[in-house]
């Protein structure tokens, strides 16, 4: 996916490479995490009503709209959701904005002060609150010293979110059995 939108952008430019990236998470990376979900719960000895979806960045979206489609999953939580292109992509927000209005189940919203842009945590905790649904925005301390680095907490700082994702509702993990 990285190189097809380096192409785009490269041939097209920076707005063509933002369109095909939404045009790519709405359509077939969409249909290939929600054919994951129906998968998974079909799977013997996982408890289909115990499901949370976790996303970091390009994958924070793709949660969001998971939740929002799947009705089985129990808690949505995104690292970084969208932080490197909210600012660029107006369908992006609008998309997002939309499905979190949709979700019913609990969200978390998850970034370090140094990621790329934390407008998305946000301003999606805006509209959770706004419509009175359960959810959390945590934005933890800064990571490293650059936006990659703080971007990137879900590998780089474990020990600072781990706590507070596993006492998130519908967030405990189940063993398979």
């Amino acid at each position: 996916m990285q190189d097809a939108l380096k192409k785009e952008e490269l041939t097209k430019g920076p707005e063509a490479r933002q369109m095909l990236q939404f045009e790519l998470m709405a359509g077939p990376q969409l249909d290939d995490t929600l054919a994951a979900l129906a998968f998974l719960t079909r799977l013997r000895g996982v408890d289909a009503h115990r499901i949370a979806v976790i996303g970091h960045s390009f994958g924070g979206p793709l949660t969001l709209l998971d939740a929002e489609r799947e009705k089985s999953v129990r808690a949505a939580l995104t690292f970084g959701a969208a932080a490197n292109s909210w600012a660029t992509s107006l369908e992006l927000r609008q998309r997002l904005l939309a499905a979190v209005d949709n979700i019913a189940v609990p969200v978390m919203l998850i970034h370090a002060v140094n990621d790329y842009d934390t407008a998305p945590g946000r301003q999606l905790d805006e509209e959770r609150q706004r419509l009175h649904r359960v959810h959390v925005l945590k934005m933890y301390p800064a990571v490293g010293k650059t936006p990659d680095e703080g971007h990137n907490l879900v590998y780089l700082a474990i020990p600072i979110w781990e706590a507070d994702v596993f006492q998130f509702p519908g967030a405990k993990p189940q063993a398979l059995s």
